[in-house]
């Protein structure tokens, strides 16, 4: 039984060799406030500036808590009240593949090559996926590039790729359009019901039926005066 294990085992190093995969660590670089891992345990113990992580490895950060992490050569910033795994960083023969697991909240990344090889670097959450070969975005319950490009991916399969300065999001499991969003944030105010007829101005106040002309009263006599304008 031994022998046949101490046999896979072989094959499985030879065959991950062949494929000239590699399993990398990250490495926290700054903590600021709360910060956690998860451990091999289930506990959450806190995380430390020079800390290594490796695959399957959860991060969380409380109230006005960040951490900045190395994968690779890419710098990841962990921003407050979020959750993210580590779900994979390997370097291949020409690529070196980071993918990350948003559960909540919000991460900030700089993707960068290492040892001159492509960088698939994917982030996924709930709803969507953003999966970037080199540039520099935010990925929460919006994706907002802010250098290069970003494939956006929702949940239902449809995608959309966003360039610098573009922010996307989904809204009932589609990608909303770049206007969509705007118009979203502008909040666009809604008026009740149109201005009374003392906001009149002169022109519409002499088409107006009867009901709508202004009334002027004298404030300086104790009897009303009403004029009416022809």
């Amino acid at each position: 039984m031994k022998r046949i294990l101490i046999t896979a085992m072989v094959l499985t190093i030879a065959i991950v060799c062949s494929q000239g995969l590699f399993a990398l660590q990250g490495e926290v670089v700054t903590v600021n406030g709360k910060v956690e891992i998860k451990s091999t345990s289930g506990t959450w113990i806190p995380v430390k500036a020079g800390q290594k992580i490796s695959e399957g490895t959860m991060i969380s950060t409380g109230f006005k808590s960040e951490a900045t992490v190395k994968l690779g050569a890419s710098i990841l910033t962990v921003k407050p009240l979020t959750r993210m795994t580590l779900n994979q960083l390997v370097e291949r023969e020409d690529t070196v593949d980071t993918e990350l697991y948003l559960e909540v909240g919000n991460v900030k990344a700089e993707v960068n090559s290492l040892n001159n090889k492509r960088n698939g670097f994917t982030v996924k959450s709930p709803v969507a996926t953003a999966s970037v070969r080199g540039t520099i975005f935010e990925m929460g319950d919006k994706l907002v590039v802010l250098q290069g490009a970003v494939l956006y991916v929702s949940a239902i399969g449809q995608s959309r790729m966003g360039t610098a300065g573009q922010t996307m999001e989904t809204m009932n499991e589609t990608i909303a359009s770049p206007v969509a969003v705007m118009m979203a944030e502008m909040n666009p105010i809604k008026l009740s019901g149109l201005p009374s007829a003392e906001n009149l101005s002169p022109i519409l106040a002499a088409i107006a039926p009867p009901q709508m002309r202004p009334v002027i009263r004298d404030i300086n006599q104790e009897t009303s005066l009403v004029l009416t304008i022809q």
